[in-house]
């Protein structure tokens, strides 16, 4: 399967699309983002892109963004949602998932249910990496409270077919 980009036309989003779509319509200057990619960087900044797409490098060197001391290395980045959508989809939040979770297993589904609602707080307010890990945790709760709670039916029906095996035998 061809990798799918979005790429910003100004205050457009625009995509997914594939690399002979994007041909003639983006410069080294344009942004994109594809799946795998951590943020939006300008075409200059990913070197396969440039080659693949026939773009000539740039004999001046890009500006690099400065680090603020103040910014702590570790902050998840920002997304700036105000200038036409500049963030990649919306991530799934399994918020399905987790409210079946809540009438199979309450504690489970109640927890998956709230990180739901956290990844899309999350996205609203541009943190797309928060929102992803929301979400995955979401879907693992919730798939540990389904896979849990049929084990223990299971396991509980299995108690009583052998205690009624049991019963049976002492009869005799």
């Amino acid at each position: 399967m061809e990798k799918m980009y979005y790429y910003r036309n100004g205050d457009q989003q625009i995509g997914p699309v594939s690399l002979d779509q994007m041909r003639g319509a983006v410069t080294p200057d344009t942004y994109v983002w594809a799946e795998g990619m951590a943020n939006w960087q300008t075409v200059s900044q990913v070197p396969e892109l440039m080659s693949q797409l026939g773009l000539a490098v740039q004999s001046q060197p890009q500006p690099q963004p400065q680090m603020q001391s103040s910014t702590p290395s570790y902050q998840q980045p920002q997304y700036n949602t105000n200038e036409g959508g500049s963030m990649p989809p919306k991530p799934d939040n399994h918020m399905v998932l987790s409210i079946i979770t809540i009438f199979i297993c309450q504690p489970l589904g109640i927890i998956a249910l709230v990180m739901s609602l956290q990844s899309d707080s999350a996205y609203k307010s541009g943190n797309y990496d928060g929102a992803v890990k929301k979400a995955q945790t979401a879907k693992t709760l919730s798939l540990v409270g389904i896979i849990g709670s049929v084990v223990f039916i299971v396991l509980y029906i299995l108690m009583f077919v052998v205690a009624a095996g049991a019963g049976a035998l002492q009869s005799y």
